[in-house]
């Protein structure tokens, strides 16, 4: 995906070091609130931050702890009236209230290490929040009305074609169990009548000539 494309090209420009990481993806509507969990650390918590990360291959640091116990700090830019970060011990908490679209992006969980001559972030969670455009929903909404009229059609097309297939082979199975000696009893018993083609003239022809033999 592209998460773990940025990830991994981050890893190979030693902007981030992955150590433990695990990758999540949250989706979320506008104005709604979202928790961020930075989960099985407990061992490496020593000053833990959570990093947000844009466009930009350079990550800014929202907020900081020293320890569970301790209290949060934040770096500018950011507020406590938008970000909150709590902890358990064991796993780490970013609450975000009422998120829009800049909020997108991905936040990493974890601690400075110290790499070459600057310290660079150590990820143990990596997290990709997207903030869901209502006008893209509404954009797909044509297409799912499409696909599902498409589909009710190729039921009702194919739900015709058995149907003829079956009348079809009822009247063939119909015809075949038929007599056909009594097939041809029928047709012979409606068979017309042959007409008498015997003329009038032939027939006065015939009586003269009865006349005259009796005459001789």
């Amino acid at each position: 995906t592209m998460t773990n494309f940025i990830l991994a090209s981050l890893c190979t420009f030693s902007f981030i070091s992955v150590s433990v990481c695990q990758f999540h993806t949250v989706s979320v509507r506008p104005a709604e609130d979202v928790t961020l969990m930075c989960s099985n650390f407990s061992k490496f918590f020593s000053h833990v931050f959570w990093f947000k990360m844009n466009s930009s291959p350079n990550a800014s640091r929202i907020s900081a702890m020293l320890s569970a116990e301790s209290n949060v700090s934040l770096s500018d830019g950011f507020h406590f009236s938008k970000y909150n970060m709590t902890s358990n011990i064991t796993n780490l908490f970013l609450k975000i209230k009422e998120v829009n679209f800049s909020d997108s992006g991905l936040y990493f969980c974890g601690q400075y290490v110290t790499a070459g001559e600057a310290p660079v972030p150590a990820v143990f969670t990596a997290t990709h929040l997207q903030v869901e455009d209502v006008s893209d929903r509404l954009l797909n909404l044509p297409r799912m009305i499409l696909g599902c009229v498409a589909v009710f059609l190729t039921v009702v097309i194919v739900a015709l074609v058995v149907k003829i297939r079956t009348i079809q082979n009822g009247f063939y199975s119909f015809i075949s169990n038929l007599d056909p000696d009594g097939l041809n009893y029928e047709v012979l018993h409606i068979r017309p009548k042959a007409k008498n083609k015997r003329r009038p003239a032939d027939e006065k022809n015939l009586k003269d000539n009865v006349l005259y033999a009796a005459t001789r």
